[in-house]
């Protein structure tokens, strides 16, 4: 039971600052689906074990691990994309910074 409050306090939190912080509707709308889900799974555990079965896995919890292992990979491919793409962006400014100096050095040495 503490733990289960303690959860739903958590996913409250969590979907509080999704929905404060993240500017696209689609993910800010689906991430509140997702932390109400939660907190239904928190209070109505068998109910992961309905939907497992379904599936064809025989309990509950390895169906949310399974689901939760996929996440996670997304969310790393994510991450990693990002910050790929932040390092180009990086090498393309320097790229630019380093040959505008070398222009302003070189017209420098030609004055005098």
């Amino acid at each position: 039971m503490v733990l289960a409050v303690f959860l739903t306090l958590v996913f409250v939190f969590m979907a509080v600052y999704s929905f404060v912080f993240i500017r696209r509707n689609l993910i800010r709308y689906l991430s509140l689906v997702i932390y109400a889900a939660a907190i239904f799974f928190v209070w109505n555990p068998n109910a992961t074990t309905v939907i497992a079965n379904f599936w064809g896995v025989n309990r509950g919890i390895d169906f949310v691990l399974v689901l939760l292992s996929i996440a996670l990979m997304n969310g790393i491919l994510i991450c990693a994309k990002h910050i790929s793409s932040q390092h180009q962006q990086i090498t393309k400014i320097v790229r630019h910074m380093a040959i505008r100096d070398a222009r302003v050095l070189e017209d420098n040495d030609h004055l005098h």
